[in-house]
C-alpha cells in the first residue's frame, strides 16, 4: 500500500499530537535540555554609584535607574526613603533600605569600551590657599578681567593645537591615499 505525501504528513500530524511520534535525537553539541529554567531574579532599578568618605562621614551615592536620579545618603542617615545602614569597604558594598526592605548594594564598576584610553583619570587637587578679599571693587574687576582673559588665552591655545592637529591628521590621509595609487 502506497501513501500519497499529504496522507504521509496527516498520519504524521496525529502520531505526534498522540505522543507516538519518534523521539528526535538530541544533539551533541547543544546544552542539554532542563525540564524548567532557572528562575531569574528581578534586576534591581537600584545601583551603588559612589563613595566618599570624609573622616568618619561616609556618604554613598544611590542611583534609581527605573526614575533616573539619584541620592547622596550619609550611613545611618535616610534621604527620600532611603536609609544607608552600613558600608563594607572591603567588598566595596553597602546595605540600604529601601520600602522596608534591606538590600545590599555593591559598587557598580565603570564600563570602558575597547581601545578606548584609561578607565579611571586620577586627578591631583592642591591644597588650597584662601586668597585674601580684594581691597576695593576696582581690584575685584580688575582680578575678574584678568582671570577672564586667561581663560580666553588657554582657549585661543586649545583651538590652534586642535587645528593643528586637523591639519596634519588631513596631511596623513592625503599621503596615505596618494601612496595607493
Amino acid at each position: 500500500m502506497r501513501l500519497s505525501t499529504s496522507a504521509a504528513a496527516a498520519l504524521l500530524a496525529a502520531a505526534c499530537a498522540r505522543g507516538d511520534a519518534p523521539a528526535r535525537k538530541q544533539s551533541p553539541f547543544l546544552p542539554p535540555q532542563t525540564v524548567t529554567a532557572p528562575a531569574a531574579a528581578a534586576p534591581s532599578s537600584y545601583e551603588f554609584t559612589g563613595v566618599i568618605i570624609a573622616g568618619k562621614n561616609i556618604m554613598v551615592n544611590i542611583a534609581d535607574v527605573a526614575a533616573k536620579r539619584s541620592v547622596w545618603v550619609s550611613i545611618g542617615r535616610s534621604e527620600d526613603g532611603i536609609n544607608a545602614l552600613s558600608y563594607d569597604a572591603k567588598a566595596e558594598s553597602v546595605v540600604v533600605r529601601i520600602a522596608d526592605q534591606n538590600r545590599t548594594l555593591f559598587l557598580k564598576k565603570p564600563a570602558v569600551a575597547a581601545n578606548s584610553g584609561p578607565a579611571v583619570a586620577t586627578v591631583a587637587i592642591a591644597p588650597t590657599v584662601p586668597l585674601p578679599p580684594p581691597s576695593s571693587p576696582a581690584e575685584a574687576e580688575r582680578e575678574a578681567r584678568m582671570l577672564v582673559s586667561d581663560l580666553l588665552e588657554i582657549g585661543i591655545q586649545q583651538r590652534k593645537a586642535y587645528e593643528e592637529a586637523q591639519r596634519k591628521a588631513t596631511e596623513a590621509a592625503t599621503r596615505q591615499a596618494a601612496g595607493r595609487k
